[in-house]
């Protein structure tokens, strides 16, 4: 079989590590060869499997593996040159030391580390299934993009430029500024190569599943919402959200009514949010879920008799076109109804409300940057898609 990446993405505290250790399991037991990775400094892996998790992989079980990835090891790996390079230029240019190698650091190195060593396993056919439970964040998605934006001819370019490096270094005392030498260069050209590779396996449906993870509240939906967008955006598809926590009808106290009703109104949300992608609900639980029996117990709870490593869903729920001093964005929603539909720009944020026979539904759509600069025009709904269109602004 074609080996999977399922990706696990979340605010923090929504329990991504858990529901790995817990996916991970679950394909072991089925037969699968599996492992599960994960960057988090905190070792949720190693609470989760209630074992000691390192940074080569470690055996949990038959066919169960896991790896605590080292962030500092995999930076320096690679990216050591290109840091070093850029701390030397800031430190000829008089800033402190400290403050260049903060500002040499690369936003997303760690996640796109991850992301790095999970694609060489996946190009080994070392497992069959590799479950990640850290997020690419925006930063790592922007430097994915980065072999496309400089294209095959910069790359020649680049690869001129370092057989001549050594001349170039007679410029020096002139312009002030270290000059990359043969290393630097072939560093970020192998690095681009790489960036290439894992943007394309990233962007394979039938090998990577992006799976977004929320608690029934508000700010782990907004981060929800967010990480859907970038994943449009990107071309990463995204099979499944699990909303976690819940409380679940055996709780009869009072006191959780409020809670419970709130919680609703919250799945109520996601579901609309992500339609048409299927959502998975998992139970707040009466103790933590460490160990593999607990593990086990959620995995049946989540999966019930699901192989964890189908895909459940293939497609885009939002789709961004451009056109000249235009953009279109095209949204799948859970209403065809063409009456009484309101749409309304609030900041970064588009509030679409509807009259529907049991009320008002409210789904709040976040806006990609690009729309910034673009005032709304029209909206119109056909059949289950919203599209909307937005104009340059002109001075």
């Amino acid at each position: 079989m074609t080996s999977r990446l399922i990706i696990y993405t979340g605010k923090g505290g929504v329990g991504k590590s858990v529901i790995s250790s817990a996916t991970g399991l679950r394909l072991a037991e089925l037969g699968y060869s599996v492992l599960v990775m994960s960057s988090d400094p905190a070792h949720s892996l190693r609470d989760a499997f209630n074992t000691s998790i390192g940074a080569e992989p470690t055996r949990v079980l038959d066919e169960l593996y896991a790896l605590q990835v080292d962030p500092v090891h995999e930076v320096k790996k690679h990216f050591s040159d290109i840091q070093n390079y850029l701390t030397k230029v800031l430190l000829k240019r008089g800033v402190d030391e400290t403050i260049a190698y903060e500002i040499a650091f690369i936003p997303g190195a760690t996640a796109i580390a991850t992301l790095l060593e999970a694609e060489k396993l996946i190009n080994e056919e070392s497992y069959d299934v590799i479950v990640v439970d850290t997020v690419p964040s925006g930063e790592a998605l922007r430097l994915l993009n980065f072999p496309q934006i400089i294209g095959r001819l910069s790359r020649k370019l680049m690869k001129t430029a370092s057989n001549i490096v050594s001349v170039a270094r007679v410029a020096e005392p002139l312009i002030g500024l270290p000059m990359p030498n043969k290393d630097v260069i072939e560093s970020e050209l192998k690095l681009i190569d790489s960036l290439e590779r894992v943007a394309n396996t990233l962007r394979n449906y039938d090998v990577t599943s992006l799976r977004l993870i929320a608690n029934p509240d508000s700010f782990s939906i907004e981060n929800l919402r967010r990480s859907l967008l970038q994943a449009c955006i990107y071309g990463i598809n995204t099979d499944l959200t699990i909303i976690n926590k819940v409380f679940h009808e055996e709780i009869k106290d009072k006191f959780f009514n409020e809670w419970k009703r709130r919680q609703n109104e919250m799945i109520g949300e996601v579901e609309r949010a992500v339609y048409p992608i299927p959502v998975k609900k998992l139970k707040l639980y009466d103790r933590e879920l460490r160990g593999l029996d607990m593990l086990r117990k959620c995995a049946e709870d989540l999966f019930g008799d699901d192989d964890p490593a189908k895909i459940y869903f293939k497609g885009k729920p939002i789709e961004i076109l451009e056109g000249d001093d235009e953009l279109t964005i095209q949204v799948n929603v859970p209403f065809t109804s063409k009456d009484n539909i309101e749409v309304e720009r609030i900041g970064d944020e588009l509030t679409v409300k509807i009259n529907t026979e049991t009320g008002k539904l409210i789904n709040t759509i976040p806006l990609p940057t690009a729309t910034y600069y673009m005032k709304l025009s029209k909206a119109r709904l056909e059949e289950n898609r919203l599209i909307i269109n937005f104009v340059k602004e002109h001075s």
